[in-house]
């Protein structure tokens, strides 16, 4: 991990928001006024409050109103949501399709989202699937650092997960002797995230190693971004860098208490709401 020195930054106002929130600090109010500070990212926020994905009646002309509209939650993973955005926009990323990424993420996102209204261990919990949804979006950030960090070493790992049967991050474990799901919890733990989204990149490929936890919610919260991830590619949901493909199996359903009879529904829920992201999420944003 010290050979990855510098790990892509998040905004300013995006790390307030999470160490705000970490200590229970953060209001409605505190949100907005977060918000506000950073002028690119409140014209973003009310751009996309206004985008026919949320369709407001009436437009949206400030934070303050965007929060009580729209909720709380909603406009807090708004923002964290562009911040996340534009670290896949700023990083100096030749090795990486970047643009793939981030539609590959946004569509885990949503498929996590959806698996997680769908599962009554996370349902329950209104705040539940909104974090299905960033934890889907943080999942494969590590590879952000490593195409910055390493570029020669994360150049032979893609060249060898295109070209083999192995999948990329057991690649990774041997060039680096660690994983994209390693660094890509440092990255969260650098942001100020959540250690129950830190816990949940870390294992996004191991959700068995969740299971011997005594968490069930961060159990299926992995399983939520683990599942999400191969629906989302099954889907061709943007371009994971690991092409590989793995089936949805019936104990994955059953891991979140979801009968196999939802899945058509869910799966159209899914597609039907990432095109209506494609809309507002435009990369040119």
């Amino acid at each position: 991990m010290k050979k990855v020195k510098e790990l892509p930054t998040i905004s300013a106002v995006a790390n307030e928001i999470n160490a705000s929130d970490k200590n229970d600090a953060l209001t409605a109010k505190s949100l907005g006024a977060i918000i506000t500070r950073d002028p690119a990212l409140t014209a973003t926020v009310l751009k996309l409050a206004n985008s026919a994905y949320y369709g407001m009646a009436r437009e949206i002309t400030s934070t303050e109103r965007a929060v009580t509209v729209l909720g709380f939650d909603t406009i807090k993973n708004l923002a964290l949501t562009i911040a996340v955005f534009h670290v896949f926009k700023n990083q100096d990323g030749q090795l990486l399709d970047l643009k793939g990424l981030w539609y590959h993420s946004l569509g885990v996102a949503l498929a996590a989202k959806h698996l997680a209204l769908h599962s009554p261990m996370l349902a329950a919990d209104r705040a539940l699937p909104e974090q299905a949804f960033i934890c889907g979006l943080l999942h494969d950030i590590g590879k952000i650092a490593f195409a910055q960090n390493l570029p020669a070493e994360m150049a032979e790992i893609l060249k060898q997960t295109r070209n083999g049967t192995t999948v990329q991050y057991e690649i990774e474990k041997n060039i680096l002797g660690f994983t994209h799901q390693r660094a890509g919890q440092a990255m969260a733990d650098s942001w100020n995230f959540p250690e129950d989204y830190q816990t949940v990149i870390r294992l996004h490929h191991v959700p068995s190693a969740a299971a011997t936890g005594d968490n069930p919610k961060i159990t299926a919260l992995v399983m939520a971004v683990y599942l999400g991830n191969k629906i989302a590619k099954a889907l061709h949901l943007g371009e994971s860098t690991d092409p590989h493909m793995a089936k949805v199996t019936p104990e994955d359903l059953r891991n979140l208490g979801i009968n196999k009879q939802a899945l058509p529904e869910i799966i159209q829920q899914i597609k039907n709401e990432y095109a209506q992201c494609l809309e507002a999420w435009s990369y040119d944003l």
